[in-house]
């Protein structure tokens, strides 16, 4: 039952999935407030999210900055139909583009977006460089990379965490990474996990 929660977490699907959706809005929504007023967004930016789960970031976002655009992949089959569904006043006033597929395999336009990030995914990537390469090619110049993480104390303490479904990445292991990716500035703040800032 567990690992099939672990699994639920990675790529909800099904009846189980529609649980899992709940939980994720209960469970993330403080942590896109902190991550949303940290990405200090400006009138007129183009914004990227990997891995949109329900949508709930993006309807916050879109919600807030009326002059935004924000764009989003999902390879959850579910999650695209409920965070569609969620923001579909968003997505029919085209302020809102969201994807179905795998982020490393999907064509996105580069050099396009202000900001792109990312809020508990980077566990569900065995390599961190191909992602991290991907999100600073998205990005103009000075654009910023953010994400949020669980620590891999924390994740260890987690039953359903199993190895083989989550990477229990250290914050050195990120840093590291994300300098290797060709980003400039990298800095983070711990707060019930990691808030990481990356500048192209």
């Amino acid at each position: 039952m567990l690992r099939s929660l672990g699994l639920q977490l990675r790529k909800p699907s099904g009846f189980f999935g529609k649980i899992v959706s709940a939980m994720l809005i209960k469970w993330n929504r403080n942590r896109y407030e902190v991550l949303i007023n940290d990405l200090k967004i400006q009138p007129n930016d183009k914004l990227f999210e990997i891995g949109y789960g329900p949508g709930l970031g993006i309807n916050l976002i879109s919600k807030e900055y009326e002059s935004c655009q924000v764009y989003g992949i999902d390879f959850s089959e579910l999650m695209y139909l409920r965070a569609t569904k969620r923001n579909k006043q968003f997505v029919n006033s085209n302020r809102v583009n969201l994807m179905f597929g795998d982020f490393l395999e999907t064509e996105i336009d580069a050099r396009n977006f202000d900001k792109v990030f990312c809020l508990n995914v980077v566990y569900f990537w065995d390599n961190l460089q191909k992602p991290f390469e991907k999100a600073n090619s998205l990005l103009k110049n000075d654009g910023l990379f953010y994400i949020y993480m669980d620590s891999k104390e924390d994740l260890s303490k987690v039953t359903f965490a199993e190895d083989d479904i989550f990477n229990k990445y250290t914050i050195e292991q990120i840093q590291d990474a994300l300098k290797l990716a060709g980003f400039k500035e990298v800095g983070y703040y711990f707060d019930n996990g990691y808030f990481v800032k990356a500048k192209k």
